[in-house]
């Protein structure tokens, strides 16, 4: 893993530099950092322009933010910028900060719209690491191998099944070559396995057709060892990428694929989606990124009012498409024409991004991938999120990120206490 310590390090050293609160000290290691190479040079220079600095900062006043401007015009006592208008001394400490994170890439620009000057207002003792590749497989006959634990090969076989698991943390489903070199076909059993990621964990899947399952935390895929030649059926709790694999049967027919969830079933053929169905969110949310899916609810509200009040029983869903079926008796499946794909499937790519995101929803994220308890004390904070983070950074850099906010966070064990 990358040590993100020494960015906000360089991050705060710069800042102090535009703001001329450098120590002698500090400044031998700026300087130091800057000789190291062409890269580092360009980069100090690039967060010390002014013209820079000031572009970026009137981008972010032209956004249309007059709340977060106010607070950062009482906390810092600068003004907000007009058009190609010289940025006050007092203004770099913010816009330096910001512009690092950009440049550095682990913010995008506008990561938070609330802003204080760079101080440390988290206080805590100890810190957590983030999440990794760990999960629990459950057997048919409810034995349970710990993934983390169990040494990489061959772990188990279940009926024509040899289960595997890989040095690049994934489970691989593959025929035993004795039922492939058989001329006998052999009698279909129903054998199911359920592979369970806890807080903290992840875990990918390649299932016995060859689909592939990204699997994230706290959450669970129950799948045959050998699928019927006529259907392919998984069910889902919590959030998973799948990779489905376009099958025929011995008729050459296609071989459809079900993925069942609370309150609904997807149906494809050969796709990418994503499927988050986590119990503490507002709606499962179903995206499309490649072929076509069909979102069907589960629990329809019965006769002709069905439309009127429980939305479409039923979505087609094309690339860069997602549905929302929010829960309860009153279930409403509505379509996102044009999704958010890349903030869908961050958590796969190893990010954390958000985009206009409140912090009960970051902080449920959090929680889910850091293995802790929030507890928000007061008023829920109304601050908003912007931008991107590694889902590999311990748990103290997020903080160091979303401290800029104004928001006091205080850590004691694995419990995350809030204060307005």
């Amino acid at each position: 893993m990358e040590n993100y310590s020494g960015y906000f390090r360089q991050g705060n050293l710069i800042a102090k530099y535009l703001t001329g609160e450098l120590s002698s000290h500090e400044k031998e290691e700026l300087d130091a950092w800057v000789a190291q190479s062409d890269h580092n040079k360009e980069l100090f220079e690039k967060l010390t322009d002014e013209g820079i600095l000031n572009n970026e900062l009137s981008r972010f006043a032209s956004s249309g933010k007059d709340d977060a401007w106010e607070t950062i015009v009482t906390k810092t006592g600068f003004n907000k910028p007009q058009r190609h208008s010289y940025i006050g001394r007092r203004s770099i400490n913010y816009a330096a900060a910001a512009l690092f994170f950009l440049v550095s890439g682990l913010l995008a620009y506008q990561f938070i719209y609330k802003n204080t000057p760079v101080k440390q207002i988290v206080q805590q003792q100890n810190d957590l690491a983030p999440g990794s590749n760990k999960a629990v497989l459950t057997l048919a006959d409810a034995s349970q191998i710990n993934l983390d634990d169990a040494t990489n090969g061959e772990i188990a076989k279940q009926a024509d099944m040899i289960i595997s698991k890989t040095a690049d943390g994934q489970l691989v489903y593959e025929m035993a070559k004795s039922a492939v070199s058989s001329s006998v076909e052999p009698t279909y059993t129903s054998v199911y396995n359920t592979i369970t990621t806890p807080r903290g964990g992840k875990f990918r899947v390649v299932l016995p057709d060859g689909s592939k399952v990204w699997l994230n935390a706290a959450s669970s895929l129950k799948y045959p060892t050998k699928f019927r030649e006529s259907e392919r059926n998984v069910e889902l709790n919590g959030e998973a990428y799948f990779e489905i694999a376009h099958l025929k049967n011995s008729r050459k027919e296609a071989i459809p694929f079900q993925v069942r969830s609370v309150g609904q079933i997807v149906e494809v053929l050969g796709t990418h989606f994503n499927i988050n169905s986590y119990s503490d969110e507002s709606s499962i949310k179903t995206t499309l990124l490649e072929g076509k899916v069909k979102v069907v609810k589960t629990q329809t509200i019965s006769s002709s009012k069905s439309t009127k009040v429980g939305g479409a029983s039923a979505l087609i869903l094309r690339p860069g498409e997602q549905a929302q079926l929010a829960p309860g008796i009153r279930q409403k499946l509505n379509l996102i024409a044009q999704a958010d794909i890349e903030e869908a499937v961050a958590w796969k790519n190893g990010q954390f991004q958000f985009k206009d995101t409140d912090l009960p929803t970051i902080m449920r994220q959090i929680s889910r991938w850091y293995d802790v308890k929030v507890d928000f004390q007061g008023k829920v904070p109304d601050t908003k999120f912007r931008g991107k983070i590694s889902r590999d950074v311990p748990l103290s850099q997020f903080f160091q990120i979303l401290q800029l906010s104004g928001v006091n966070f205080k850590l004691q064990g694995r419990k995350i206490t809030i204060k307005s």
